[in-house]
């Protein structure tokens, strides 16, 4: 597979949409992200984001653990200690200390890398790129994770509703259901609480309209309705420009 290479900045290209034009396209690649402290990673394959890491010193596992009060103090500053003597992997040698059980482990490693993935939803600014190729395939702790989920519970996830109400455009801009949304509706696993939001949109209430529709408080409302909008099931009426459509349609 030729390698191609997208590249841009966060502030004009909103992860959430970058994650929906990857998964539109079910491109097997590592999606990065990087500021001036560091850099993180999302690696998908399948339509489904499968690994993250990040060089970030509060993401490594060990601080991750300690944090969680999965271990103490104490084992956190062996494992740093034969960590540096083996070069084993810190979770491996929690193991052989008798800190953690394997099935914990596997477990814990899940949460921290799944950690990794919702704190990308709250960088603000950075640059973004996308690299085509197979990574990570041979990871035994795999996430599996439908990017259109992720998609859904990261935008959930960000603190600052200001830049949800930013990416919706105009707060007079109306909203109607897509019209391939019965069939999607099927696929997306949608909470009781989206599908009130869903069924506020009706072709007529425009943003302000539907947040006074909505039985949930504003905030979740809009990231709800962006979470819907991304994943082409809905639109904005009358409108000429379309996120690329989900399942082929644009």
């Amino acid at each position: 597979m030729a390698e191609f290479i997208f590249e841009g900045s966060l502030a004009d290209n909103p992860l959430p949409e970058v994650l929906q034009k990857i998964y539109c396209y079910k491109v097997p690649g590592v999606l990065t992200a990087s500021n001036g402290a560091g850099s993180k990673q999302l690696f998908i394959s399948g339509g489904e984001v499968i690994f993250a890491s990040s060089t970030f010193a509060d993401d490594r596992l060990g601080e991750f653990l300690l944090r969680k009060g999965a271990i103490t103090q104490d084992q956190y500053d062996q494992s740093v200690k034969l960590l540096k003597e083996t070069g084993k992997r810190q979770g491996a040698i929690f193991v052989e200390m008798g800190a953690l059980a394997p099935r914990d482990l596997y477990r814990l490693v899940k949460e921290q890398v799944i950690a990794i993935v919702w704190s990308l939803f709250n960088w603000p600014e950075g640059n973004i790129s996308f690299r085509v190729g197979k990574f990570k395939e041979d990871e035994i702790i795999k996430l599996n994770l439908d990017t259109r989920t992720v998609i859904m519970e990261g935008i959930k996830m960000i603190e600052d509703p200001k830049r949800i109400v930013r990416w919706l455009g105009r707060k007079e801009d109306v909203f109607e259901p897509a019209a391939n949304a019965l069939s999607l509706l099927s696929t997306l696993g949608l909470s009781p609480e989206d599908k009130k939001i869903f069924r506020a949109v009706d072709g007529t209430r425009n943003f302000l309209d539907i947040l006074k529709a909505s039985p949930l408080e504003s905030g979740l409302t809009a990231k709800t309705l962006y979470a819907m909008y991304v994943l082409g099931l809905i639109q904005k009426k009358d409108s000429a420009i379309r996120i690329i459509a989900r399942g082929g349609a644009s």
